[in-house]
């Protein structure tokens, strides 16, 4: 049990420090992949640069969620192959990527950003009105109370840590 609470402990921290993270001003994928870039053995310049795109559900396209994509980001750098004829591999990856999809839209209802911020208006089909355009809001408090991102984030980091406590990262 000793060991489980020092991995509990190791584990929360990276939740603490996705969420400050992203209200220092990261995406909410860059957030979640900076808190673990030690881990995936890159840089934090390297996993800010990697992770830019992905944030607001592809680049405010709210299509899947940032903190999802930063989830399958870990999923492949700690269980991925660079063999291109490796499909054991991308067995075991393509199933915990879906192992972890479900587990966040169990928590959460769904995977989809628009569909989390309740902007769902064309059933997941990209539109301009709802892709919000390319310029990121400015983080106020107003911007926290209505976005469930920070939840989220939290929620991510936490399935992450379940999955390798379970022994299926790493």
């Amino acid at each position: 049990i000793w060991k489980f609470d020092i991995w509990r402990k190791f584990m929360k921290s990276r939740r603490e420090q996705a969420i400050a993270n992203f209200k220092k001003g990261y995406n909410c994928t860059q957030a979640v992949v900076l808190a673990h870039a030690d881990l995936l053995g890159i840089s934090e310049e390297q996993a800010m640069i990697l992770t830019q795109s992905f944030g607001g559900g592809m680049g405010r396209l709210r299509q899947v969620c940032g903190t999802v994509s930063a989830m399958f980001f870990v999923a492949g750098a700690l269980t991925g192959s660079a063999e291109p004829r490796d499909l054991e591999s991308k067995k075991k990856n393509y199933a915990l990527v879906q192992e972890l999809a479900a587990e966040f839209e169990k928590r959460n209802g769904s995977i989809i950003c628009s569909t989390l911020l309740g902007l769902d208006r064309n059933g997941g089909t990209v539109a301009k009105e709802y892709a919000e355009g390319s310029t990121p809001e400015p983080r106020t408090a107003e911007y926290y109370k209505k976005r469930p991102c920070i939840e989220l984030i939290g929620d991510a980091c936490d399935i992450i840590a379940e999955c390798s406590a379970a022994k299926t990262l790493a």
